[in-house]
């Protein structure tokens, strides 16, 4: 039987009265996550080494954008709680703000909170250059995106060994792109339990929202997947 892992997906880790709830959950919460599947006997596993052999329980935490409040109040719980998670950047707008959000743009982390990250066990990984929907781009101008994002991350001495695709948004040659750089994990928007069968580049993840306390959590990783819409693609 193929063994299974959910894949939770987090953006923004920050107080509600601060960050607002777009995309956005409470460090508590995130914390009450993690100590769920610890009751549960889980492994936290980084998305990268998803490439190896699964065991037979184990989660994988992945926050996309690489937000300030990520990296200084989700990295702190996950500290706290001995646990790793793959946090992704957005090369080309480390230190500024996340522009693609529009009027609810808010910072993003600097290098030093990247470097602090990955010294304290977690994975940087590839998040493109810009954050556009790679899809959408001829193939030469997705190679410029994910290839300028991957070496500006190893000129500030991050080695990434996996990406998630920006709104989960890939085609073909993007997968193709991501294993040309020696990529053995490639995360999306699908909707799903992540298993053996899935292509290492294309594997399926479970967003988490704001109001997911864990009725609801517990609800979207073991029910939802296996209901006739969950096989859909959703971009965020």
């Amino acid at each position: 039987m193929s063994k299974v892992i959910p894949i939770l997906c987090y953006h923004k880790i920050g107080l509600i009265a601060q960050e607002g709830r777009f995309l956005n959950v409470e460090p508590m919460r995130l914390r009450t996550h993690i100590e769920l599947f610890r009751r549960r006997g889980y492994e936290f596993l980084m998305a990268r080494e998803l490439a190896g052999s699964w065991p037979k329980r184990a989660v994988c935490l992945t926050f996309d954008d690489a937000y300030f409040s990520t990296m200084s109040n989700g990295v702190e719980v996950l500290n706290e709680l001995d646990v790793p998670g793959s946090f992704y950047a957005v090369a080309g707008l480390v230190g500024q703000t996340s522009t693609w959000d529009g009027d609810r743009a808010r910072p993003l982390a600097d290098w030093k909170h990247l470097l602090v990250a990955a010294a304290s066990g977690h994975e940087i990984g590839n998040h493109s250059l810009s954050h556009p929907q790679l899809a959408t781009l001829t193939p030469e101008d997705q190679r410029e995106e994910i290839h300028r994002a991957h070496h500006l991350l190893l000129e500030n001495g991050l080695k990434c060994q996996s990406i998630c695709y920006p709104y989960g948004s890939m085609s073909s040659a993007t997968l193709q792109i991501a294993a040309e750089l020696g990529y053995g994990v490639g995360l999306t928007l699908q909707r799903g339990i992540a298993t053996q069968n899935h292509n290492l580049l294309a594997l399926p993840r479970i967003t988490v929202s704001c109001g997911d306390a864990i009725p609801l959590l517990l609800y979207k990783i073991f029910l939802r997947p296996n209901l006739p819409k969950s096989r859909k693609t959703v971009v965020q």
